[in-house]
């Protein structure tokens, strides 16, 4: 879903975007938080609407450049899902 292509975060809207060869796809940020050094994002298509699902994702230093993974380990997602309710306490 997110190798090849660049991401850039535009701050007025809050959104992630992600552009590759068939253009640009825009995600709402919900949250951002950083854990254990690691900086994640959490994510809903722009175009989703209303009870999209969220997508966690971490931005992660491969060399000079940043690249963007989504999170597929239950552990790991857990420890994120925590942390962002925790947020919202």
């Amino acid at each position: 879903m997110m190798s090849n292509g660049k991401f850039w975060i535009d701050e007025e809207e809050k959104e992630l975007v992600l552009s590759d060869s068939t253009g640009e796809s825009r995600f709402i940020i919900e949250d951002d938080l950083v854990i254990d050094g690691v900086k994640y994002l959490i994510i809903v298509d722009a175009r989703a609407g209303e009870n999209a699902d969220a997508t966690v994702v971490k931005i992660i230093n491969e060399g000079e450049e940043e690249i963007i993974i989504p999170v597929e380990e239950k552990e790991e997602f857990e420890k994120v899902q925590a942390a962002y309710l925790e947020d919202m306490e």
